[in-house]
């Protein structure tokens, strides 16, 4: 940009500077909080019990504690079989409760453990009583990253799974399910400002309206956008690539849909488009690394064109819109911290070059 005028204080007639109060503006970022698994099991059991197989369904809720730690309430009901005939198979339902640890948090691929119980129930046939007892287990997983825009996952862990029936039993238990978000929160992120007001009195032939520097008498392109550099009458140099990022402009969670704010942001960037109309630019799209590869760069391309589209409805010329989706290829922060993923979900206006 060019370098700001600078006023003489001769032309001032007055100068007045005071703070005002910091003003807390909040972004929004939504986190899953609950979650349903549904698993099959294949059970391995005890060769006190059957030198045979078992199968059962395992049904988890999932509450997260925090980035990397779930409890997850659980119930189970299945059959061992035990190669007799006559129904003498073992019946065996419980109810119990883990907490499970995600290695890699929220990324897409995460290994986990855990450890739990519960009570256990075993009827078991030719046998008049149905014991209730209680069971501990402990197991190792892995979660896929989102396979769908709704979040679903494919789960699968690996259990030693101790039955106090008869005397104490143990078996190797294999599960295998799909895992589905239903509940989330929306996190708000509160970034304070501290604003400086200052009221200048001066000719009026010396006002720079939109700050690029060049005074209003002389700019030709009163709407420039902030962060892109100017010739001497105001207007875009287009014998250039430059790029800035449009702040604020953001978007429903997991869809292309404009919030409010970010479409009284475009209007600004609408007046500097038809104003200066030897201007093209390239609406970039890019998002964090959260999901897959390919989700990502479909949902980056929609939100371009989402953007282009609402240039267009503000009377801009379609022929100096582009839209292009990036994905995840092109982070400018890193995407371990949540503030890194915040800032890599953006839209570029890139100024291409005549």
């Amino acid at each position: 940009m060019r370098k700001p005028i600078q006023i003489p204080s001769l032309l001032a007639a007055s100068l007045l500077v005071s703070l005002a109060p910091d003003v807390a503006q909040a972004t929004d970022s939504v986190q899953h909080t609950t979650e349903l698994s549904v698993m099959g099991v294949y059970i391995e059991p005890d060769s006190d019990r059957t030198d045979e197989y078992g199968s059962a369904v395992r049904v988890i809720y999932g509450i997260r504690l925090d980035k990397h730690w779930w409890v997850e309430p659980q119930g189970f009901s299945g059959v061992i079989e035990t190669d007799q005939s006559a129904f003498t198979d073992y019946y065996q339902q419980g109810l119990g409760v883990d907490l499970s640890y995600r290695f890699f948090g929220d990324k897409e691929f995460t290994p986990y453990g855990l450890i739990g119980g519960g009570v256990s129930r075993n009827d078991v046939a030719n046998n008049t009583s149905s014991e209730f007892g209680g069971f501990a287990n402990v197991g190792l997983g892995l979660m896929t990253s989102p396979l769908t825009q709704s979040g679903l996952r494919i789960r699968g862990d690996a259990r030693y799974f101790y039955d106090s029936f008869d005397d104490g039993l143990s078996d190797i238990q294999f599960s295998l399910g799909l895992t589905v978000p239903i509940g989330a929160t929306r996190k708000q992120i509160v970034e304070k400002t501290t604003i400086v007001e200052r009221e200048v009195v001066v000719e009026k032939d010396f006002a720079d309206s939109d700050g690029d520097g060049v005074v209003d008498g002389v700019d030709q392109c009163p709407n420039t956008l902030e962060g892109l550099n100017v010739n001497s009458v105001g207007c875009v140099d287009t014998d250039q690539e430059q790029s800035v990022v449009l702040r604020g402009v953001t978007f429903e969670f997991n869809s292309n849909r404009l919030t409010a704010n970010a479409k009284d942001i475009l209007i600004r960037a609408a007046d500097a488009l038809k104003g200066q109309l030897d201007m093209d630019v390239e609406l970039a799209g890019h998002t964090d690394s959260v999901g897959s590869e390919t989700y990502n760069q479909q949902l980056s391309q929609q939100r371009a064109d989402a953007v282009r589209d609402y240039l267009i409805d503000l009377g801009v010329d379609p022929d100096q819109l582009t839209a292009n989706g990036y994905g995840e290829s092109s982070p400018i922060r890193s995407n371990d911290t949540e503030e890194g993923r915040e800032r890599n979900r953006r839209v570029e206006f890139n100024v291409l070059s005549r």
